[in-house]
């Protein structure tokens, strides 16, 4: 689902899974990262800090990792182009929907027990409440901020 879109970039809120509530790709249409003009680290800087403002203000995040990883694209034999994961993490327990979400691995690298079903983070919001997550994050949002 589209949070933002300019002629450089284009934020999606990845509504497929809230492991991390907030979680968000940042896209680009270029192909590698020294590809970036000067206006485009701006705008990027921008939108880094807008997504941290929000999902500060509207779900309390501790702090956020920012990851630019293009493997996939060569191992599947795709074009690459540059994206980035937000990922928001949380070290305080949040209730959202009334459930009680916990951020399983506060402190350590997202991604390190991604493969292990029985370590994973687990997205525990219905479709539903992941659209209702994109709304409240939409409604925050504001590029026009400093």
């Amino acid at each position: 689902m589209e949070l933002y879109k300019s002629k450089n970039w284009n934020v999606i809120f990845c509504d497929w899974c809230q492991e991390f509530v907030g979680y968000c790709i940042i896209s680009s249409n270029k192909e590698t990262l020294s590809d970036l003009s000067y206006e485009e680290w701006i705008e990027l800087g921008k939108l880094e800090k807008e997504l941290e403002r929000v999902c500060k203000k509207v779900f309390k995040a501790t702090m956020f990792n920012f990851a630019c990883l293009m493997n996939n694209a060569y191992r599947d034999n795709e074009t690459p182009h540059v994206h980035f994961h937000f990922i928001p993490r949380y070290k305080e327990e949040i209730n959202i929907f009334n459930k009680k979400y916990k951020d399983k691995h506060f402190g350590y690298n997202m991604w390190k027990w991604a493969l292990s079903k029985e370590e994973s983070q687990k997205d525990i919001f219905s479709k539903e409440e992941r659209l209702e997550i994109f709304k409240m994050m939409k409604k925050e949002f504001n590029m026009e901020r400093e």
